[in-house]
């Protein structure tokens, strides 16, 4: 007998995404397992204990440490360190781990030998993610962005300006549905109007990388998005001195929400020098916030220049029911593997694209291909 754990997602403050009760019925198809929820386990969607029993007849509810200390943990957003800690030695894991910004999480799955499945390291076999809502994400994200926009620049709606210029850092699966998204909310806000709308301006690192030309392209930005994949994560894309150069009205749109760790060295650190991360509850950061003083040491990290910031680290959750219905359909083509197949059985070599995937998602397959 097999035993899954689900506990709750806890330390996104106002991300209530749990698992459907759909997934459960699915799941009941698979022999020899128990599927063991943490009290509260859906209740925030609105969802009751009733629900999930009609699901499955294999559904138990049991106390947070319980649903951790199982044979397999699945999870959507990874927790924190002391809740990892509850995992059981040599269990499976699989949640959306961040290998590389997260040494204190690779320091448990190897302390723990945990055998870890991460879903963000999910790729096809040309290695684009396939675990993923990139336009959920993106279009959340730039979307509050262009609602804090209204509010700081008087001539958001006006015949009097050019187009609003955005500029895009990142042309990854994330930069692309951003632009796409900038389209979409674009034509929503000025095309009955007949007001000039959005123009999404594209820089790669061949831009970024040259000051003497990003330094002119973006004092004229009044959108910044921030959807970058960094190679080394103790570097900037944007100097807080860069951010100064924008105008005193724009908006930065953080989607990728990186974080900062000064536990190791050099300190990893977002895209975006001086600027903070935001969560559901809290996505639209003013240059007054109190973090600002306590976030980073002053002597590492500058934020001397802000502007109005978009930003949070579960973009997708920002539409709930969307966002858990999304999710649904991408676990159906993981979990039977995980729960069928022993970890070790887990192949590249597979001729199943997911099983694949899967095992491209592994913390060895990582460690041989960094």
């Amino acid at each position: 007998m097999k035993t899954v754990g689900f506990p709750m997602i806890r330390n996104f403050s106002g991300d209530s995404r749990d698992f459907n009760p759909a997934l459960f019925e699915f799941m009941d198809r698979y022999e020899g397992v128990e599927f063991y929820l943490e009290d509260g386990y859906g209740s925030r969607l609105g969802y009751t204990k009733d629900d999930y029993y009609k699901a499955s007849s294999k559904v138990k509810f049991v106390s947070r440490k319980e649903s951790f200390g199982q044979d397999i943990t699945m999870i959507l957003k990874n927790p924190e360190l002391e809740d990892l800690e509850m995992l059981k030695d040599g269990s499976v894991y699989f949640s959306m781990l961040h290998y590389a910004t997260r040494p204190g999480v690779r320091e448990i799955i190897e302390r723990k030998h945990l055998k870890a499945f991460a879903m963000d390291h999910i790729v096809d076999d040309e290695h684009k993610r396939i675990f993923v809502d990139f336009f959920g994400t993106a279009f959340n994200a730039c979307k509050y962005g262009v609602d804090a926009l209204k509010e700081t620049y008087p001539k958001f709606h006006s015949k009097d300006r050019g187009p609003i210029k955005a500029l895009v850092m990142g042309v990854g699966g994330v930069g692309q549905n951003a632009i796409r998204s900038l389209e979409i909310l674009s034509d929503q806000e000025f095309l009955q109007s007949g007001e000039y709308g959005i123009l999404p301006i594209v820089a790669t690192r061949a831009i970024t990388g040259h000051p003497e030309l990003f330094n002119e392209l973006i004092k004229d930005c009044y959108l910044v998005v921030d959807a970058t994949q960094r190679k080394v994560e103790s570097e900037y894309v944007m100097t807080n001195e860069q951010i100064g150069l924008l105008p005193e009205e724009a908006v930065i749109v953080d989607i990728c929400a990186d974080r900062y760790d000064f536990t190791v060295n050099p300190p990893l650190v977002k895209g975006m020098e001086g600027t903070l991360t935001g969560s559901p509850d809290h996505a639209i950061i003013y240059p007054d916030d109190p973090r600002y003083e306590t976030e980073f040491p002053a002597d590492i990290v500058s934020s001397k220049h802000r502007r109005v910031t978009a930003s949070c680290n579960a973009w997708p959750g920002m539409d709930v029911p969307r966002s858990v219905q999304v999710y649904f359909g991408l676990m159906k083509n993981y979990v039977g593997l995980i729960l069928t197949k022993e970890f070790e059985d887990i192949s590249e070599d597979s001729d199943n694209l997911f099983e694949r995937g899967l095992a491209r998602s592994t913390y060895e397959y990582y460690l041989a291909h960094k």
